[in-house]
C-alpha cells in the first residue's frame, strides 16, 4: 500500500506575524535575505539582520539632527556618502561601528546593509 503525503508548499502571507521582540518579515524578498523589520511606538522602523561574521546589524530611520553628522563623515568626497549614512544609522551588536569597520564589510553584508538602509531612509 503507497502513504501519499501532501507535497504542496505551505502559503505564507507578509507582512508576516511579529515574534515575541517585534521583528517580522515585511516581504518574501526580505525573508530570503534574512532581513526583519520592526515598527516602533513612535512609529519610527528599524531594520536587523545577522551578518557573515554572526553579529547582528539594525539599522534606523534617520532624522534631520543626523544631518551635521553625515556631512562630517563625507566632507569633500560625495562618494562617501551612502557609507557615512549607513555608519549613523546602523549599531552592530547594539554598539556603533567606525566608518571603515562598515568600508571594510563583505560585499554581500555591505549590499544588504545598503539595501535596508535605502529602504528605511529614501
Amino acid at each position: 500500500m503507497h502513504n501519499e503525503t501532501n507535497t504542496e508548499a505551505v502559503k505564507k502571507y507578509y507582512p508576516s506575524i511579529p515574534a515575541e521582540d517585534g521583528f517580522f518579515y515585511e516581504s518574501e524578498d526580505e525573508e530570503a535575505l534574512k532581513i526583519e523589520t520592526k515598527i516602533h511606538e513612535n512609529g519610527n522602523k528599524t531594520k536587523k539582520t545577522i551578518l557573515q561574521n554572526g553579529k547582528v546589524a539594525i539599522v534606523r530611520e534617520l532624522s534631520g539632527r543626523d544631518t551635521k553628522a553625515v556631512t562630517r563623515f563625507v566632507g569633500k568626497d560625495e562618494e562617501r556618502f551612502q557609507t557615512a549614512g549607513i555608519t549613523i544609522a546602523t549599531t552592530i551588536d547594539g554598539k556603533p561601528e567606525t566608518f571603515e569597520f562598515f568600508e571594510g564589510l563583505k560585499w554581500k553584508d555591505s549590499n544588504r546593509l545598503l539595501m535596508m538602509f535605502s529602504e528605511l531612509n529614501f
